[in-house]
C-alpha cells in the first residue's frame, strides 16, 4: 500500500469525498472523450425530464402539413401523418431512456448479488451457474428478445423485463470474476475466521471492491439497452402507438424515406448520439477506476 493511499484512508469522509471529486475533475480534464460523453448523457436526461416543456406540439398532434421539410417552424420537419418530428423526438426520449435505465437497474439488482454469491460459494452451484449462462450467451440476443417480447406481449413493462433478462447474465459474470479473486484475500479469510457470515462478508468486503467494474458495465449496458429498445420498437414489438419512440419513428419513417428522408435521419441521429454518449462515458469510467491509471491522475 502506497503512502498516498495510507494518508487518504486517514482523511475524514468529507475530505475523502472532496479528494475523489477533485480526482474525477482531473480525469475529465485529461480525457475529453469522457467529458463529451458526460455532457451528452446529462443533456439527454435533462431533455427527457423537461420534454413536455421543450416539445412544440403534442406527440400525436397533427400540424396539418404532411412531410414538411425541416424549417424554423418545424426544426425536424413533419412525418407522413403531419406530426412534428422535433416534438416526437423530444418526447420519445422519455420512453427510450425510460426503458433503458429501469432495465439496466433491474439487471444490476438481480445479477450483482447472484454473481457475488455464485463466485463466493463456488463448487457445484458456481459450475451450474456458469454453464447456464453459457447456454444463454450462445443464443442470439435479438432473437431471444423477440421471442420473449412476443410471448409476454408488446408493452413498455414487458420490454423493460425482456431487456433486463438479457443483461442479468452479463452483470452476474462481471460481478463473479473479481469475487473469485477477492474471496481469497487475507481480510476476507480473517473475517471468516472471526465468525462473519456469508452475507456480511459479501456486503462488507466483496461488494465495495467490485462496485467499480459493475458501475462501468452498467454504463455500457445502457447503450446496448437503448439499441435493443430501438430495434424492438423498430420491429413493432417495443413501445406501442400512440407513445413516441426513436425506434418506432425510425421504423415508420423507413416506408417514406424517398419522400422525406428527415423522418429517419433525426430519430437515427438521436439513437446514435445517445449510444455514443453512454459508450464514451463508460470507457472514461473504466479508465478512471483502473488502478494503474488512477496513480497518474
Amino acid at each position: 500500500m502506497s503512502i498516498n493511499s495510507i494518508s487518504e484512508n486517514k482523511l475524514p469522509s468529507s475530505e475523502k469525498q472532496n479528494t475523489e471529486f477533485t480526482r474525477f475533475l482531473r480525469q475529465l480534464k485529461k480525457d475529453p472523450a469522457m467529458l463529451i460523453g458526460l455532457v451528452i448523457v446529462i443533456s439527454l436526461i435533462t431533455v427527457a425530464i423537461f420534454a413536455p416543456q421543450l416539445a412544440l406540439y403534442g406527440s400525436n398532434q397533427s400540424t396539418g402539413e404532411i412531410l414538411a421539410k425541416p424549417s424554423f417552424e418545424y426544426p425536424f420537419g413533419t412525418n407522413i401523418q403531419g406530426r412534428d418530428l422535433f416534438s416526437r423526438v423530444i418526447l420519445g426520449s422519455r420512453n427510450s431512456l425510460g426503458v433503458a435505465f429501469p432495465s439496466v437497474m433491474i439487471a444490476v439488482a438481480i445479477g450483482l448479488p447472484l454473481g457475488m454469491f455464485s463466485g463466493y460459494i463456488g463448487g457445484a452451484f458456481d459450475r451450474l451457474f456458469v454453464r447456464l449462462f453459457d447456454i444463454l450467451f450462445a443464443m442470439p440476443t435479438i432473437l431471444f428478445a423477440i421471442a420473449l417480447v412476443a410471448y409476454l406481449g408488446p408493452s413498455i413493462r414487458n420490454l423493460i423485463l425482456t431487456i433486463a433478462a438479457l443483461y442479468i447474465p452479463r452483470v452476474a459474470l462481471v460481478a463473479r470474476a473479481p469475487t473469485l479473486t477477492i474471496k481469497t484475500r487475507e481480510y476476507v479469510l480473517a473475517a471468516k475466521m472471526f465468525g462473519s457470515g456469508t452475507f456480511r462478508i459479501l456486503r462488507k468486503h466483496i461488494f465495495p471492491n467490485i462496485f467499480a467494474p459493475v458501475l462501468v458495465e452498467s454504463s455500457l449496458l445502457l447503450s446496448t439497452a437503448l439499441l435493443t429498445e430501438a430495434a424492438l420498437s423498430f420491429l413493432g414489438l417495443g413501445v406501442q402507438p400512440p407513445h413516441p419512440s426513436w425506434g418506432a419513428d425510425l421504423g415508420k419513417g423507413r416506408f417514406f424515406m424517398e419522400l422525406g428522408p428527415h423522418q429517419v435521419i433525426f430519430p437515427g441521429l438521436m439513437i446514435m448520439f445517445a449510444v455514443l454518449g453512454f459508450n464514451l462515458l463508460g470507457d472514461g469510467l473504466r479508465d478512471y477506476f483502473d488502478p494503474r491509471i488512477r496513480k497518474q491522475v
